[in-house]
């Protein structure tokens, strides 16, 4: 399966909240979130384009591992592996044994609601900003982006597509 999305930087997330809203777009949650990235002397995930996190959404944790993002289209498409996780500390205590190394935390709150078969995220990220992200997971990347795109259209969201990860983009500012 491949994680199909769009992401756009807003200048703030309440005009989209009350479009939605008056689209009917149903809520699903609302958390704080920190996403931990390792990376590894024997294989340079920002070179290869790879990621490995834990994230920590209050409590409840996840790995999750992406793979370099596909060529070709404006939206960012990659596969994405999830695992539940019970214990973040042992896990990270685990990749450091290993010779993994924390590269990074990105800490953002995100409002998540289901819309027209796609999941749509407010985010407000430490350092970055605000964002909307549309993502659509599938097999067919093509269909995935035409419902993306068709989403934007009925929402009104106008900006450029962004392909670089919260990460890459707090590591580019620094």
């Amino acid at each position: 399966m491949l994680e199909v999305e769009a992401k756009i930087k807003l200048d703030s997330i309440d005009e989209i909240k009350a479009i939605l809203k008056e689209k009917k777009a149903r809520f699903i949650s609302k958390s704080i979130q920190k996403d931990t990235y390792f990376n590894s002397n024997q294989r340079d995930f920002a070179k290869t384009d790879e990621a490995l996190r834990i994230r920590d959404n209050e409590g409840k944790y996840e790995l999750t591992y992406k793979g370099p993002k596909v060529k070709g289209t404006d939206a960012k498409a990659r596969e994405e592996f999830n695992v539940d996780i019970n214990s973040a500390e042992n896990l990270e205590e685990i990749f450091i044994r290993l010779g993994f190394f924390k590269s990074s935390n990105v800490f953002k709150t995100r409002e998540e609601y289901s819309y027209k078969n796609t999941t749509i995220a407010l985010d407000v990220l430490e350092g970055l900003g605000h964002f909307i992200e549309i993502e659509v997971v599938s097999d067919d990347k093509e269909e995935a982006i035409e419902l993306i795109d068709s989403v934007k259209s009925d929402l009104g969201i106008k900006g450029e597509n962004i392909r670089e990860s919260y990460l890459e983009m707090l590591l580019n500012k620094k």
